[in-house]
Formats: C-alpha cells, structure tokens, sequence
C-alpha cells in the first residue's frame, strides 16, 4: 500500500482525537476514499460493524482541514479488557475482519505523529496492525512485528496470472475443473457460517464465541447493501461443500472469510472459487487481496497462486505498572 513521505513533525499541526459519536461520516469516509491507502476497513460503517457494542469501540484521530473536512484521519479501535483480573479499561485491540489500518490522507504528512499521540493516550496495546511504509521505531515498552498479506495484481490479465500458479496449484485446479461442482452466487452467508462451525470453529484456540457469528452475520448484511460482498459456493450432489465471502471494495478484491466440510477440502472446491473469481476480474484495475493469516500452509496455499508479500507492521506495548505486569506474569504462570 503507498503511502506519502513523510515530512518533519514541525511542518504539520497535531491530530485530535474525536468520539465516533462526534466524528463527520461523510468528511471521514470523503478522506478514506480520496486517499491512496483507500482499503474498505477504514470506513466508518465497515469499523462500526466490526466493532460491536458493548465491549469494543473505536476512535478519530484526525487532522481537520480548513474546510470543515478531514486532510488525515487514523482509525483506533478498543476493546475494554481485564489483564490477570486487573481492569485495564479501554486499550487499543485490532478488531476481527480487519487486518490492518493506517493513517488515510493525501498530504505529505508525519504519521510517526499518530502512532505516538496513539501510545501516548492509551497505555496498553494488546495489538494494533498498521500498513506504513516508514520503519516503526522501537522502545522499551513496545514489540514490533513485521507481517505480510499476500496480493495478486489482476491487471496483467488472466493468462500472466495463471501461468504464475505453481505446479501443484495447476494440478488441483484441473481436479476441481474435472469433479462434479456446480459454483452458484448469493447473498446468504448462513451456509458458510454452518460450514465454518462444523469443519474449522473446533481447531481454533480459545473456541469461537457466539458473538463473532453475530458480528460476521451483521457485517455481511452491510456488505450486501452496499453491493460490495461476493458470497460464492460449491455445491456437489445438492451438498453445499464449500464456500467463500469477497469483499470487492475501491481497487481490492479481500478474501475475507471462507469454509469448506472435507469433501470440500479434498476437492478443491476452494481452489475453484478463488480461481473463478481471479478469472472474472483479470485484465481489470484490481488487487486480489488474500487476507493471509499467520500460519505456514494457509499462506503456502496462497502463495501457490503467484500471490506477492505485502508487508504490514503488528505493535504491542504496555505501561503497566509494576504490581499489574506482576499480576499478569503470575496469572499467565497459572494458565498454562
């Protein structure tokens, strides 16, 4: 994701932060829309969906224009969250269905000034991802990792992109041409979230709360208003087998959540979806963004698929005082 080089502190005022209640919606999303970073988390229906009362909320920090508007603005979502049983109220949380965020604008401006006013105000960052493309500087308090998404750029056309599948990629794809599937588009995401609880919630670790299927559920009705979702699934003998939810957004196609039983898995319905849906927008202004989680075989997945790195930066840092960083130690000793 581009972003603007960065100018010293001094030639740029301050930014606020605003309640999302008092934010402008439209001066937000005008800004997020207008800039380069333009990705669909930022926008303040996406964030609100994201971030479900009571225990998440999320807010501005703005660089107003001198036109009533915003030249920059940054999302900072929250989670209220106890540590060890010791109430640390709000602190800066990454949301689910949100990979990362950034400092939206079109002026040259220093965004090391949100992080630190970030840091500054809130004293515990469990995990707040960020796509800038200057080096994070560290400090005691604080951990930086450095992470990747994986994209496909489909304007070079479906041939150019295809001829980049790896060897194994090619194979299974002509497996799942050659099975018995039938692709049929539409708006109901209940399928998939009955796949997913049945085949993938079990191999989570914590379990997924009820309220996650809530949020999903919620997200996507917003998203098919805005006719900006693409839910696809593979259906074999009447069964649905496998299915996958698009999000198609600005100039990015994410690949936000998807599912699929064993008989999905072994033939490669997925494989057949997310090449259907490469195939229809090749050789157009697109980015295939896979949302690749951290885990080896998922992005191995992706990258057989000729996908690229794109980089973004995870941070954590705490303030805790001493009595809470030893009550947290001494309850992380206890569950484990």
């Amino acid at each position: 994701m581009s972003q603007p080089h960065a100018l010293p502190a001094t030639a740029c005022n301050q930014p606020t932060f605003i309640s999302r209640q008092a934010l402008d919606d439209k001066a937000w999303d005008a800004c997020v829309t207008a800039s380069p970073q333009r990705i669909v988390y930022g926008y303040t229906w996406y964030l609100d969906a994201v971030l479900p009362v009571p225990d998440w909320k999320w807010l501005g920090l703005v660089l107003p224009d001198k036109r009533g508007g915003y030249q920059a603005v940054l999302p900072v979502p929250l989670r209220r969250k106890k540590l060890a049983g010791v109430t640390c109220g709000w602190v800066v949380h990454q949301p689910f269905f949100c990979q990362f965020l950034t400092v939206f604008t079109m002026q040259s401006i220093d965004v090391m000034t949100f992080l630190r006013a970030v840091q500054q105000r809130f004293r515990y960052g469990s995990r707040f991802n960020l796509c800038f493309q200057e080096v994070l500087p560290t400090h005691d308090t604080s951990t930086i990792r450095l992470l990747t998404t994986h994209v496909l750029d489909l304007s070079v056309g479906y041939e150019t992109l295809s001829q980049n599948y790896l060897l194994d990629r090619t194979q299974n794809l002509r497996r799942a041409q050659k099975a018995d599937w039938t692709v049929t588009e539409s708006t109901d995401v209940e399928p998939l979230l009955t796949l997913f609880r049945a085949n993938h919630a079990d191999s989570i670790n914590g379990g997924v709360a009820d309220w996650s299927y809530s949020m999903l559920r919620a997200l996507c009705g917003t998203l098919n208003q805005r006719g900006l979702a693409i839910i696809r699934y593979a259906v074999c003998q009447g069964r649905i087998e496998a299915g996958a939810l698009f999000v198609r957004e600005g100039n990015r196609i994410i690949y936000l959540f998807n599912a699929a039983s064993a008989t999905g898995r072994k033939r490669n319905a997925r494989t057949l979806l997310i090449d259907q849906v490469i195939r229809e927008y090749a050789a157009k202004p697109y980015l295939f963004d896979f949302e690749s989680p951290e885990k080896t075989s998922i992005r191995d997945f992706y990258r057989s698929f000729g996908a690229v790195d794109e980089p973004y930066y995870s941070l954590q840092w705490s303030r805790l005082t001493g009595v809470e960083q030893l009550m947290v130690r001494i309850r992380r000793l206890f569950l484990k």
